[in-house]
């Protein structure tokens, strides 16, 4: 009985130890110079996980036109809840660092753009979800639609891409499986041995 119970206490120990060196995804602040982050590796959003970089530069540059039909959709277009989200866990982020940075791609704040609005003159307006920075970072502006792409105005734009999600880890659950299988295996053999002894040790 006492070998039995070692037996399973170990069989938990591996099984344990086998599980958890399944390497995790954690979300990665790269830094391009003290308190400027240039780019957010490892971002989860409602079980996605985004690379995010940021490109100052007018909205028509960097996406397109929306009335065109080459228009490169920005991640979250027309999806304003997903945005705030985005912003919100962006702004956790930099300020759970120990020192919070103060920039990100060299300014002191970014946009995640979700909708275009044109004006009655035909002037184009982006809506974005801000990011910015007085004593930390925070979505105080809320909404804004401050760009004015006819004139190509310029700003911190945050550009999202989707990475794949990491291949070793079903692997790793079946080599967990496979190891379990082994030691319930050999947990079975060794009961019957130690059946076989107890009856030979009555014959004697």
């Amino acid at each position: 009985m006492k070998g039995k119970t070692c037996y399973l206490a170990s069989l938990i120990g591996i099984t344990a130890l086998v599980i958890n060196a399944t390497p995790a995804v954690a979300v990665e602040l790269v830094y391009s110079s003290p308190g400027n982050v240039s780019k957010i590796q490892g971002l989860v959003v409602d079980g996605i996980n985004y690379d995010v970089t940021f490109k100052y530069d007018s909205f028509l540059n960097i996406f397109g036109s929306p009335n065109s039909s080459s228009f490169n959709k920005p991640t979250f277009w027309d999806n304003s809840q997903t945005a705030q989200k985005v912003v919100d866990n962006i702004a956790s982020l930099l300020n759970s660092q120990k020192t919070v940075p103060t920039k990100i791609n060299n300014y002191p704040s970014a946009l995640v753009a979700y909708r275009g609005v044109v004006a009655s003159d035909g002037s184009l307006f982006i809506v974005s979800k801000i990011d910015n920075y007085i004593t930390r970072w925070d979505n105080f502006r809320g909404e804004s639609q401050d760009i004015f792409t006819q004139g190509n105005e310029q700003a911190n734009y945050a550009i999202f891409s989707v990475q794949e999600p990491s291949k070793p880890v079903p692997e790793a659950n079946f080599e967990t499986g496979a190891v379990v299988a082994f030691l319930l295996g050999g947990a079975s053999t060794l009961k019957k041995y130690g059946e076989k002894v107890k009856g030979k040790g009555a014959r004697e």
